[in-house]
Formats: C-alpha cells, sequence, structure tokens
C-alpha cells in the first residue's frame, strides 16, 4: 500500500485524530480470519484508559506502516496491505478493507 489512504472510524481511539491515524504504525490482527469480522486493529489503544493525546502536528500513519496478520486477505502481502486504502471500522476496530482470498 505505497500510495493509499488510512481512515479509521474508531474515534475513542487514542491514535485517531479527526479520523486520521496518529500512531507509529498499526497491526491488522486475526491470523485465521475469514470474514471481516474476524480481523481487528491490535494498535487500538482506547482514549479514556491512556494519557495520549491527539496532535495535529505528528505525523500520521503512512500506508507502508500497516503490518497485516491476517494472511487469508487478498491485500496481505508477506505480512504487509498492499491495498490502496484501508478503513477501520467505528465499533469494533475491524479491517473493513478485509477481502478473503
Amino acid at each position: 500500500m505505497s500510495n493509499g489512504n488510512l481512515n479509521c472510524s474508531a474515534t475513542n481511539c487514542g491514535h485517531n485524530n479527526s479520523g486520521l491515524c496518529y500512531a507509529g504504525g498499526i497491526n491488522v490482527g486475526g491470523h485465521n480470519a475469514n470474514t471481516t469480522s474476524s480481523t481487528y486493529c491490535s494498535s487500538f489503544v482506547d482514549q479514556d484508559s491512556t494519557s495520549f493525546t491527539n496532535c495535529a502536528n505528528c505525523s500520521c500513519t503512512k500506508p507502508e506502516q500497516i503490518k497485516c496478520d491476517a494472511v487469508n486477505c487478498t491485500y496481505n502481502e508477506d505480512k504487509n496491505c498492499v491495498a490502496d486504502s484501508v478503513q477501520i471500522n467505528a465499533h469494533n476496530t475491524s479491517c473493513e478493507t478485509f477481502v478473503s482470498r
């Protein structure tokens, strides 16, 4: 995913600022996932239980910083995401971009 976009609807995540991820990198979990609901952003940090502050001047997570353990996903190449864009769900932090092979 060299020229893509990372959009995050999990507004309760400490790394989320206006729908953009400010984590140093993210990891999509769900090694044996065959459906979107079996994936999750393992970098999620509950905003209410952290001392992180959202920072408008911080560096957004770059697409090449998305690691993926969902080996059954079409966009997984050697545990790296190669999708053109990635969307993280608001309710359960699942990866809405997941497509089973």
